[in-house]
């Protein structure tokens, strides 16, 4: 058994006590993986997050090379969290604690277990949305518009999270959004490990031109395009369960699959975009009627395999073009709408 499935019972060095430990997220993505605990402290409940490093002691492994990745990764995800806690991003879940613990009759250096704190959260919204009280029109929206607001708050720290999936979305009781997960974020300025990778999050969820090796040289249209096609990917799955990334790949001809393909990104552009046309004509018919339109302008702008044409169309060419301002005011304005409309609705129903 590794060390950091061993913490059960520990206290650690803030006080937390480590009571419960959680099954292992399948949908997680990373090369550093990790092991889930509940810890209470003075009646307070938190989630851990606690690195697994046991990889770097298997067999035919540079142990000391491999040590200093992962804690590298930890280091990386502790301070881009840290940065965010600093500046009260409030849609982001900022760790509340952090450290390490040596786990007894191991020793200093395989024990040595890192971790990070936070709030606990209700679950994640794919977990969330099961429940049928909470899969209506307007929580979704307050969820796609949460996550919105969390990724222009990092983007304004030229922070790009790079693995926006519905698994790190948090919802939590008091009917708030958070992201989650900053293990494969870039920070500008901040090098890491997998900055070099194309694509360091979950692939099945990546934006076209990366899976074609397509890396655009600048920070901001390779990183923070990205976060927009994931956006508008995660608003597509909130109303559809759909996947923009799977569903247009499976509608490729396979000789066109970025598997298959052996040329340039522009060679297979159109027959990339065939395929999008027809994901968001299946797409139009199973969304919600009262924002079909909405909706279907959204995930068509942040999902185009074109990343010279993804966002809105009225910053297209301009510096601010990966900006999610003019989202956030749209999303805000539906939101409230439709609220108004609920409102209304109930009183009527009342009479």
């Amino acid at each position: 058994m590794t060390a950091s499935a061993q913490l059960k019972g520990l206290v650690l060095g803030s006080g937390w006590k480590v009571v419960r430990n959680l099954p292992r997220n399948p949908n997680g993505s990373g090369g550093t993986f990790s092991n889930s605990y509940l810890a209470e402290k003075d009646g307070r409940v938190a989630f851990i997050k606690a690195f697994d490093f046991s990889e770097a002691f298997e067999a035919g492994v540079e142990t000391l090379k491999r040590l200093g990745t992962l804690i590298a990764s930890y280091e990386h995800e502790r301070d881009v969290l840290e940065h965010c806690r600093g500046k009260r991003l409030s849609h982001v879940a900022v760790a509340i604690d952090h450290g390490y613990v040596e786990v007894p009759q191991m020793g200093p250096v395989e024990g040595r277990v890192y971790y990070l704190v936070f709030e606990q959260a209700a679950g994640d919204i794919r977990c969330q949305m099961d429940e049928a009280e909470a899969s209506d029109l307007v929580w979704c929206l307050r969820a796609l518009r949460s996550v919105c607001l969390g990724l222009a708050q990092v983007h304004r720290e030229i922070i790009a999270h790079q693995d926006v999936k519905p698994s790190n979305v948090l919802a939590y009781d008091d009917g708030a959004f958070k992201i989650a997960d900053f293990g494969r974020s870039s920070k500008r300025g901040n090098a890491i490990w997998h900055d070099d990778l194309r694509f360091p999050g979950d692939r099945s969820y990546a934006p076209p031109e990366l899976l074609y090796g397509y890396v655009a040289p600048d920070f901001v249209p390779r990183r923070m395009g990205t976060d927009l096609y994931m956006l508008g990917n995660l608003a597509a799955f909130l109303f559809t369960g759909t996947n923009m990334t799977g569903s247009i790949m499976a509608r490729l001809d396979p000789q066109h699959h970025w598997t298959k393909w052996r040329s340039d990104y522009d060679g297979v552009l159109p027959y990339v975009q065939e395929a999008f046309a027809r994901v968001l004509e299946e797409l139009e018919s199973m969304l919600p009627g009262d924002v079909r339109t909405y909706l279907m302008s959204f995930v068509k702008q942040l999902c185009n395999p074109e990343l010279l044409r993804r966002g809105h169309p009225k910053s297209i060419g301009r510096a601010d073009q990966y900006s999610l301002e003019r989202y956030i005011a749209e999303l805000t304005h539906t939101v409230d709408m439709l609220e108004i409309r609920a409102r209304v609705a109930a009183r009527l129903g009342a009479v």
